[in-house]
């Protein structure tokens, strides 16, 4: 019998056929300054292009796509930093359900705006003051809402794996067998459903995650072969991947997958939002970005390799894009 908290390729391509009308395939680019740089040949996969702005999209509408009727009049309940809030929301309005989004009060603005912009009831929290889990869990109790997790979901994680069928069909047309795969990590959903589905296609694929200095938990984890958080105190511009610890279910499949681990700085950042912007013309938001600072920053040799690299979202404050 299977095990419902793991995932295999099949999953994913059964959530692929359900929410493919439904979402952008996103492209995947190459640049020849970005190239010549390295002495490597990389493959960006461009999900801030994804409607709502981020990969959450696929997670959230493979998630609305399976509920009951009796759900659907009761609506949905979501807690996020914003990129999965807009993607519930989105996903949520399209199908014509009414949902409530948690959120902080500090979350950047756009992401805010796009949520309430969407249809959905934010409700803002105070995160040293208040916790976004019993906010959720009171509301679904009271008022009997199906509660969507941001990443620790197997329905979610299927559908972000989705990223990984368009990434294994491109990187195929184009006859390229990739070696490294540089993937943005906050709770980890996201790596885990893509490199399910990549590993398949590609079983030889190193993989790493991805994650901003301080918030290392997935690197930290995967070393120690258990669970460790952040430690409360650790701060980064990278608002989409401020997960506390990695997740129950995500963990054990990114355990399983992950080749090793990497962490960049707000500076290596900063440059890599600069640079993606003047060289490939895209709008990318901090944590979208720290794939793509790994490899800018040569956090591992990549000369002569094929390497895909993660840009997971665009939702970037204009104040913060424009101070840079």
């Amino acid at each position: 019998m299977k095990n419902t908290m793991s995932i295999n390729y099949k999953d994913i391509e059964n959530a692929y056929k359900k929410i493919s009308d439904s979402i952008t395939k996103t492209p995947i680019i190459s640049n020849d300054y970005i190239n010549n740089l390295l002495d490597a040949e990389v493959y960006f996969k461009l999900e801030n292009l994804q409607n709502t702005g981020s990969f959450k999209l696929r997670g959230a509408t493979h998630k609305i796509s399976k509920l009951s009727n009796k759900i659907v009049n009761n609506g949905v309940v979501a807690y996020s930093s914003g990129n999965h809030a807009q993607a519930v929301a989105y996903a949520a309005l399209k199908k014509n359900i009414s949902a409530k989004i948690i959120m902080p009060k500090n979350a950047p603005k756009i992401k805010i705006n796009n949520t309430r912009k969407y249809g959905a009831d934010v409700i803002l929290y105070d995160t040293f003051f208040e916790n976004r889990e019993k906010i959720g869990n009171d509301i679904k109790e009271k008022e009997n809402r199906l509660l969507i997790k941001p990443y620790d979901d197997i329905d979610v994680i299927a559908g972000q794996g989705t990223a990984g069928i368009e990434i294994a069909d491109d990187l195929n047309k184009l006859s390229v067998i990739p070696e490294i795969y540089l993937c943005c990590c906050g709770g980890g959903g996201l790596i885990a459903g893509s490199s399910t589905y990549l590993k398949h296609v590609f079983p030889n694929l190193k993989i790493y995650s991805v994650e901003p200095n301080g918030f290392d938990d997935t690197k930290k984890s995967i070393e120690n072969k258990k669970i460790i958080e952040n430690s409360s105190n650790s701060k980064s511009i990278c608002d989409a991947l401020l997960a506390p610890k990695p997740g129950n279910i995500t963990f054990p499949i990114n355990l399983k997958n992950i080749y090793g681990g990497i962490s960049v700085s707000d500076e290596e950042v900063k440059k890599t939002l600069i640079l993606l912007s003047e060289h490939l013309k895209i709008v990318v938001e901090p944590g979208g970005a720290v794939a793509a600072a790994a490899l800018l920053n040569k956090k591992i040799d990549t000369r002569n390799k094929k390497i895909v690299v993660m840009i997971s979202g665009g939702n970037i404050d204009i104040e913060l894009f424009r101070s840079l």
